[in-house]
Parts: structure tokens; C-alpha cells; sequence
């Protein structure tokens, strides 16, 4: 797993009950589609602009449905992958989503 897709495993795995109930394949599965759809979705200016997050959290409410993540635990689990994308945001936005 590389930098980005740790910090979103990270993110799925934050409640107990995801990584119990999931496991460590799936979530891993999760980080991998997440770095995927982001670097789909993200615009330059992605921050800034509402429907560019909203679209960005839609996106991620649905991988997370698609791959079983427990309902109770979606809406943090958008929070915290949210916020993993804004402290990578200047990053991204400068230089690309580069594997590392």
C-alpha cells in the first residue's frame, strides 16, 4: 500500500467496528477504490468549491455502500476521508496525486 492509500485505509479503519467487522482485505480494498476515485474527481480548486465536494462526498458514500462498510460508521468515515484530502489538498493540487 502507498502513502496515499494508507492514509485512507486509515481513515476506513478508524472505527473498531468497520475493521471488525471488514477486515483488513476489504478495507484495504476500500483505500485502493477511494486514491482511485479521488484522483477521477479532484479539481485543482476542489477545496473552495461546494459542488466539487459534494460531489467528492456522494462519490465516496457510494464505494463505501458498494463495498458493505457498516451504515452506522459511513458519515464519520466521509469525514475523516474528507479530511485526509484537505491535508493533502496543496499537495495534490500542485504537484498531482504522484505514487509513493
Amino acid at each position: 500500500m502507498n502513502r496515499r492509500e494508507l492514509a485512507f485505509y486509515d481513515a476506513a479503519a478508524e472505527h473498531d467496528t468497520a475493521q471488525e467487522l471488514m477486515g483488513d482485505e476489504i478495507l484495504a480494498s476500500i483505500a485502493r477504490d477511494l486514491v482511485a476515485e479521488v484522483q477521477k474527481k479532484l479539481k485543482p480548486d476542489w477545496i473552495a468549491r461546494e459542488p466539487v465536494r459534494a460531489g467528492l462526498r456522494s462519490a465516496i458514500k457510494r464505494l463505501l455502500a458498494r463495498h458493505g462498510y457498516p451504515p452506522d460508521r459511513r458519515a464519520e468515515a466521509v469525514k475523516l476521508v474528507l479530511k485526509q484530502m484537505e491535508h493533502f489538498a496543496d499537495e495534490w493540487a500542485t504537484t498531482g496525486m504522484p505514487d509513493i
